[in-house]
């Protein structure tokens, strides 16, 4: 029984397949249509019932040639989608597709299902039966399909815009409910092989500008009237309740809301009767800015597509403030009465007014695009778009169309040679296409400063499109071009030559040749494309679809040592990395809500250079020092030439060079502080072709970009890194949220550094071999916040000192013919009494270690406690100076109660440590201690005392003592 069920309705669906293909061929004799006028009068004059009814069967007639036409283009199993559709939302069957309960809304007024449509039911229920059923309430309105399905431009690729009108008093637990079958409709179209989108909408709340349903080829809230003026010619009415638009004359279109009203309060009409989307009566200027903008932005990659309504949009725009809408023309010639169906198509309505403007405005040019952008979209970009029989119906269709607009007789056949298309015409024919783009929006900028209030030309969606439309069409340095017709390149070449040219008193451009070219001067090749650079080349080749695996790669180069092996394995590594990077449409519309960064970037280092350093008189080079940036005795860099390919937000791909260590770490910074965060492991790739250091180069800059990532990922860090580079080092720091680097070219430098005074806790790491031979990386590697830590290491011979301090700065001092706990205790006393007099922060902490070394010189530290003996006490030295004094001015030294002050530094100095010499037995010359330091913040160093922190008064306190013990005679 099912069986037959099938073959029945498939025998159906067959039989009324090829009557549609015969009717289409006998389209130009039987589809003109012979109506008498239809004059509905204004409010106040007499309008007829039976006009009103009359006009909304004309305009259904319209709708189901139109739905008849798209199935005619479906396979048989694809036109049960269409046949189902209003069923499915009719009622909730649980064997019927998109089933998700029985509670679902739905229910639609006046609609009731034929016998094909019953008999497709039937395939998924055979027992299924359709009985009438009284309902209290619709939960659907209406049901449109909408775009280009309903026109000769629809095509096997096409998807299908379906408008899903609910009712308003629906909860938002059932629109969930229904968007959720919608969404599980969707699934049963796709494998069907039919791309659907629904966009659930209340016609009430449209009507008043919220919530506006986008299709996919609109923006949304950016196009409320414009989209509804798309919806009214192009909409194929497939259930529900009629557009109460059908019953608005052309002559009352500018007083739409007031003749519904008197329709509806006279009650020539119901509520029941129809849906009010609103009209067209007072479209704001502002939505010609955002249309065109997106039109501008949608032909970037489909340019025929939408040049077109591009062109559209333009023309609207000089009519304004009354725009002769294209859906009032097409309502004008239903009203008339005598027309041809075929003559009503959406997309040949549009390319008649458009050819009607440009031929107003002389422009021959536009005009020759116009007419090639309504052929391909009628003919389709790919051979594969049409089955032999449609091709040939639509040619026909295209004919009559040039011989009425009397089109040049070789306009057609040139259009046809589209599948034809080379790189070299896509190319040609991309740089028409922008020039347009750019004209388009010259145009639009002068309409909004005519029509357009000045706040709203700063709004958000002007904002938006405008990033992407800058994007995309800016021409800046290192940027790789993408090509609008990349799509509509047919013809692949099997063969690519790449040739570097010399040029005089120039650097080398390299040249892109179709096929094999040898000598380009003598063969008289015209390039493709032209580069700065080889990789420049290899990723525009890759980026505009020119590489396949077949295709052979010929190579000359001048200067790199690179061969054809090479360049395909890099084409291969730029195409991998596109595709894994690439984002889909909806998310790169969201990322222009932000600023423009970059997803992620590769590196290609030293690509076809060799390093000298890497030999020596035939040699490799092997030294226990093995970093790469920093290698051996010479301390050579491996890192010479660096070529960064960066994809970004936005969708640009930029190519930017980078030279020598510098430059390099000028790149990674780039890379960090661009890139979108947070910065991962996977914003960076590394690509190296140094001979047998490849592996070990890469590692060594992986783990340098993860360490920069541990260290700066967080916007808010205050660490320091320190890299060794070639003989020298860098300071990585973030500063105002970027990340900075500065060249340290000496250790001295480096000990600086590390001494230098900080604004907050600032620790330190150290890279591999930086200070290797000293103790300051392992004390560092201990480091404690609101900690100052005292390290000692005791010899014979003296007693070393490394103080780092609560903000990570490093005090470090000898101090010969010294007792480790005498100087410790006073340290301790020192640091202890500025804390105590909260010069630093009360909350800081001390701690000492001893610093010790094993047999194998490996360090270790362990704390110790050192209790201050009276005998340290004996003597108390303290540093003042008046608040009003001048910065030379000596201080004043009080030892114990003696105060030592005059107006030479000199013998304030000698006569202290005269002084402190008594204290001593033998008048011993061990160092001089100060214990106490109250002076100005200037001569600290600082503008006010709270910005100084312990290194401050230890590099004052030494300063000091060095001009005791250098005074007079010891």
């Amino acid at each position: 029984m099912a069986t037959n069920v099938l073959f029945s309705y498939l025998f159906t669906c067959r039989y009324d397949f090829l009557y549609l293909n015969i009717k289409h061929r006998l389209a130009a004799t039987t589809l003109k249509k012979h109506y008498p006028p239809i004059n509905l009068g204004a409010p106040g004059e007499e309008i007829s019932s039976k006009d009103l009814h009359a006009i909304t069967q004309r305009f259904k007639h319209l709708n189901q040639y139109r739905l008849q036409s798209v199935q005619n283009f479906l396979q048989p199993r694809q036109q049960i989608f269409l046949n189902l559709l209003p069923l499915l939302f009719h009622r909730n069957h649980p064997l019927l597709p998109g089933f998700i309960s029985t509670d679902t809304p739905c229910g639609i007024p006046d609609y009731s299902p034929n016998k094909t449509t019953i008999l497709a039911a039937k395939q998924f229920s055979k027992s299924y039966r359709y009985t009438r059923k009284a309902l209290r309430n619709y939960a659907i309105e209406a049901i449109f399909l909408m775009g280009s399905v309903g026109s000769i431009a629809f095509s096997k690729t096409s998807d299908m815009d379906i408008w899903l009108c609910h009712t308003d008093h629906l909860s938002s637990t059932e629109i969930n409910e229904l968007q959720q079958k919608a969404h599980a409709l969707e699934k049963w179209a796709q494998s069907l092989n039919l791309e659907v989108h629904f966009f659930l909408m209340n016609s009430e709340q449209f009507r008043r500008g919220e919530n506006t349903p986008i299709s996919t080829e609109s923006s949304g809230q950016t196009q409320h009237y414009l989209l509804l003026e798309e919806f009214y010619r192009t909409a194929i009415y497939l259930a529900g309740k009629a557009p109460a638009w059908w019953i608005v004359p052309p002559h009352q279109e500018d007083n739409y809301s007031g003749y519904v009203d008197h329709l509806l309060s006279n009650r020539f009409i119901s509520k029941l009767d129809v849906i009010d989307f609103g009209g067209l009566e007072a479209v704001p200027a502002e939505e010609f800015i955002s249309a065109t903008l997106w039109h501008i932005y949608k032909s970037l990659s489909s340019p025929y597509k939408s040049l077109l309504k591009l062109f559209l949009m333009e023309c609207y725009a000089s009519e304004y403030p009354q725009p002769q809408w294209v859906s009032r023309s097409l309502k004008k010639t239903i009203y008339q009465g005598e027309f041809d169906i075929d003559r009503l198509d959406p997309y040949l309505l549009i390319y008649e007014k458009v050819e009607e403007y440009l031929h107003l405005v002389a422009s021959q040019r536009r005009l020759a695009l116009s007419r090639q952008c309504f052929y391909l979209k009628i003919m389709g970009d790919s051979p594969r778009s049409l089955d032999p029989q449609a091709r040939s119906l639509r040619e026909n269709y295209l004919q009559e169309i040039a011989r009425q607009w009397r089109w040049p007789e070789d306009l057609l056949p040139n259009f046809s040679r589209h599948r034809y298309w080379d790189i070299h015409k896509a190319t040609e024919e991309h740089a028409v296409i922008r020039d347009q783009l750019k004209q388009c929006l010259r145009m639009i900028v002068r309409f909004a400063g005519q029509h357009v209030e000045e706040d709203y030309r700063d709004n958000q969606d002007l904002r938006l499109i405008g990033r992407k439309l800058h994007a995309y069409l800016e021409h800046k340095p290192g940027k790789i071009e993408i090509i609008t017709t990349r799509g509509n390149v047919q013809k692949k070449e099997d063969e690519l030559s790449l040739i570097e040219i010399d040029q005089e008193h120039a650097e080398p451009l390299w040249h892109l040749y179709c096929g094999y070219v040898g000598n380009p001067k003598k063969e008289n090749a015209k390039p493709v494309k032209e580069a700065e650079s080889l990789l420049e080349l290899l990723c525009w080749i890759a980026l505009n679809g020119l590489y396949q695996n077949r295709v052979k790669i010929h190579l000359h180069s001048i200067n790199l040592n690179i061969g054809p092996t090479e360049t395909q394995l890099i084409l291969d590594q730029l195409l991998r990395f596109f595709s894994s990077h690439k984002k889909s449409d909806g998310e790169m519309l969201e990322a222009y809500h932000h600023a423009n960064q970059f997803l992620a970037s590769l590196l290609f280092l030293n690509l076809g250079e060799a390093l000298p350093e890497a030999r020596e008189e035939g040699q490799i080079i092997m030294s226990e020092r093995s970093d790469p940036l920093s290698y051996g005795e010479n301390r050579a860099c491996f890192v010479q030439r660096i070529e960064r390919i960066s994809l970004s937000s936005w969708g640009e791909v930029s190519l930017a060079r980078f030279h020598d260590i510098e430059g390099f770490f000028h790149c990674l910074t780039e890379v960090f502080n661009q890139s979108t965060p947070p910065v991962t492991s996977d914003s960076l790739d590394v690509i190296c072709y140094t001979p047998l250091r490849a592996k070990s180069i890469v590692l060594r800059i992986k783990v340098l970009f993860n360490q920069l990532i541990k260290f700066f990922g967080n916007q808010n860090s205050n660490w320091r890194y320190i890299v060794p580079a070639k003989s020298g080092y860098y300071l990585f720091t973030h500063n105002a949220q970027h990340l900075t680097y500065r060249k340290l070219a000496t250790n001295d430098l480096l000990l600086r550094e590390l001494s230098a005074t900080q604004q907050q806790f600032s620790p330190i790491f150290f890279d591999q071999h930086v200070l290797s031979n000293t103790f300051i990386p392992f004390l560092y590697a201990h480091i404690a916040a609101n900690t100052i830590q005292i390290f000692f290491h005791a010899t014979e011979k003296y007693v070393a000192i490394y103080i780092i301090d609560e903000k990570a700065a490093l005090f470090t001092r000898q101090h010969s013919d010294s007792k480790p706990e005498q100087v410790l205790v006073d340290y301790l006393v020192f640091l202890q009494t500025l804390i105590d007099q909260t010069k630093i922060a009360h909350a800081t902490k001390i701690r000492i270690y001893e610093i010790q070394k094993n047999s194998a010189g490996v360090p270790s530290c362990h704390a110790v406690k050192i209790k201050p003996q009276e005998s340290f006490m004996a003597l108390n030295i303290r540093i003042t100076t008046s608040p009003t004094a001048e910065p030379d001015s000596p201080p004043t030294i009080a030892c114990n109660e003696r105060k030592y002050s005059s107006a030479s530094a000199d013998d304030v100095f000698y006569s202290t440590k005269e002084h402190i010499l008594r204290f001593r037995h033998g008048h011993e010359t061990y160092p001089y201690h100060i214990n106490e330091i109250d002076v100005s913040a200037e001569l600290l160093g600082v503008e006010e005392l709270v910005q100084a922190h312990s290194i401050h008064y230890l590099q004052y306190k030494q300063k000091i003592e060095n001009r005791i013990a250098a005074s007079g005679k010891n």
